[in-house]
């Protein structure tokens, strides 16, 4: 995202909060301070905009304080009907590979490209602003590697202009769950394609590379590829993590305990507040509920980070 781009996210979406915000209490915090949405989706091509899901999505976030979202479009008329409408307010960028079907349609986004964005007009949407990121890179619903040759062009891309990358790791989620409830996605998923050792192949070839993992490999310590996550952060300062998923549909004690062995082993500047469309409050209240967190690690999760990966001014 350019200069420019970002100066108009924090012209319009960003207030100056008082210092002294940072030593209230937990709720008093969470209902003034601004706050960054880093895991977030727009609607499928085939869904449109029932229910007046982008009015409610507005809603919600400034009813939770949301400055900015991070948000995964599934189409190109999305950046007409996402960022321009509502300028400021999203971080966006394409899905990528999206998840195939047995049926109609064979691609659940970007189809006349076989589940990828037209590099072409990728580049444009970046050179114009209009496009920040990848997110969210689905290689386990595609059951391929990070380091398919299909995608290649794509951190390439990512690379030469330095937007940020989010990932989805972990092995799920389960038959029946998410995407999965429909019985004609994803033929050919693979679990394992959401470790994030696989993304060692891409980091030595980009370095510089931001990415985030999202769903931080696992759904806590003991599981999914939570000891692979670890080892990638330890070897590379420039990768962060959201705890989608783990942060509000898994038991709160679980959350807790993943948050508290990401700081305990050095990790509490990289973890970024994300919802993954679940609502925010429930998060929220979560947060605010855990009593060992101090106002500097909650405003470091709920926006310090994220401004800081994705290069935002300060709040």
């Amino acid at each position: 995202m350019n200069g420019a781009s970002l100066r108009r996210i924090a012209r319009r979406s960003l207030l100056l909060i008082s210092a002294t915000l940072l030593t209230t209490a937990p709720m008093a915090y969470a209902e003034h301070q601004q706050i960054i949405d880093v895991h977030r989706h727009a609607a499928w091509p085939h869904t449109s905009d029932r229910n007046n899901f982008r009015a409610n999505v507005i809603k919600a976030m400034d009813r939770n304080n949301i400055s900015v979202a991070v948000l995964s479009i599934s189409s190109t008329d999305q950046i007409e009907r996402w960022v321009k409408r509502y300028p400021g307010r999203f971080i966006a960028g394409p899905m990528l590979p999206c998840p195939e079907n047995s049926g109609h349609p064979r691609f659940h986004c970007f189809e006349s490209n076989r589940g990828l964005p037209e590099l072409d007009w990728l580049e444009r949407q970046i050179k114009a602003g209009h496009v920040g990121v990848l997110h969210e890179m689905m290689f386990n619903y595609d059951g391929s590697a990070p380091a398919d040759e299909k995608v290649q062009p794509y951190w390439a891309l990512a690379a030469e202009y330095d937007i940020p990358v989010g990932v989805h790791t972990e092995s799920g989620p389960p038959p029946g769950g998410g995407l999965r409830s429909d019985p004609k996605c994803c033929p050919n998923y693979n679990g394992d394609m959401g470790n994030p050792e696989l993304l060692r192949p891409v980091l030595q070839t980009y370095p510089g590379l931001r990415i985030w993992l999202q769903h931080v490999g696992s759904d806590g310590p003991g599981s999914g590829f939570w000891d692979e996550t670890l080892a990638l952060l330890a070897d590379y300062q420039n990768v962060y993590l959201d705890l989608t998923i783990t942060n509000s549909v898994l038991p709160a004690d679980q959350h807790e305990e993943a948050l508290r062995q990401l700081i305990n082993a050095g990790f509490g500047d990289r973890i970024m507040f994300g919802t993954d469309n679940i609502p925010a409050d429930t998060i929220l209240k979560r947060y605010e509920a855990i009593e060992w967190l101090t106002p500097t690690q909650r405003a470091a999760i709920l926006h310090g980070n994220a401004e800081r990966f994705f290069r935002l001014p300060p709040q």
